[in-house]
């Protein structure tokens, strides 16, 4: 029998989401870290500044970060749900077709 042209891995999308939820937890942690530098704790207020401009432009990209990662998590849960639900929507119709065929192969007898 030929391989199907198309095949969907829905443990590769479980390992996929796995990966996108350490990601997550990546974004959280350095979140946390910049959160806990604060003014007067680097240096010269020049430098405590600048470090707090970069803090606050990192968080909000982190932010975004975050919100994508669980835009997407959301999206593959979905695409799994529905190649597994039309999986099984195929078995179901495949199991029916065999025995509707032996049904006929036996009314013929």
């Amino acid at each position: 029998m030929a391989e199907p042209d198309f095949k969907v891995d829905l443990g590769g999308l479980d390992a996929l989401n796995k990966n996108l939820d350490r990601t997550a937890e990546n974004v959280d942690k350095a979140t946390k870290r910049l959160a806990n530098l604060g003014p007067d704790t680097i240096g010269p207020d020049v430098l405590d500044e600048a470090c707090a401009d970069f803090r606050d432009d990192w968080e909000e990209g982190l932010e975004k970060l975050r919100e994508a990662i669980g835009d997407i998590r959301d999206g593959v849960d979905k695409a799994k749900n529905s190649y597994a639900e039309a999986e099984n929507q195929l078995k179901e119709s495949l199991k029916k077709m065999e025995g509707d065929l032996a049904a006929a192969e036996v009314g013929q007898q």
